[in-house]
């Protein structure tokens, strides 16, 4: 059994996940423009009302931005160990894909019930292509 779309496709999930990485680092320079009084308010609320959290004064702002800039660390150390990882054996790559997938499993969960259409879709293309890897790699040779 040849590995060869196998890889082609596990390295196009990792190519997907930069890809999801640089879109969502777009939202980092942009500035939330408020469309009418009340969202104005919420967003200065958001900004400037600080939450004491064990000892640190955050606000809301402060926790969202730092979640984002999480999400798109993942996706970028994700895929950039699996671009490292693509010229492995195609058992490796295997059980990698597996793990991309239980992780990517567990975002779309949270990304369903908490994100919007633009990074849901990214994060199910690249369970897919990465599904589409496992099942076109060959087991392990022991």
């Amino acid at each position: 059994m040849t590995d060869k779309w196998g890889r082609r496709l596990f390295t196009t999930g990792a190519g997907v996940l930069i890809l999801l990485g640089l879109v969502h680092s777009l939202s980092l320079f942009e500035k939330m423009v408020p469309v009418d009084e009340t969202e104005r308010q919420l967003l200065g609320l958001m900004a400037s009302y600080k939450l004491n959290l064990m000892g640190s004064m955050r606000s809301m702002d402060d926790l969202l931005r730092g979640f984002s800039i999480s999400f798109m660390l993942t996706a970028f150390v994700m895929g950039a160990i699996d671009l490292v990882l693509c010229r492995e054996r195609a058992g490796l790559l295997k059980r990698l894909a597996l793990v991309n997938m239980i992780w990517l499993g567990a975002t779309i969960a949270v990304s369903l019930r908490y994100f919007f259409a633009a990074p849901t879709s990214f994060l199910i293309v690249a369970f897919l292509i990465f599904g589409l890897a496992w099942l076109k790699l060959p087991q392990s040779v022991s």
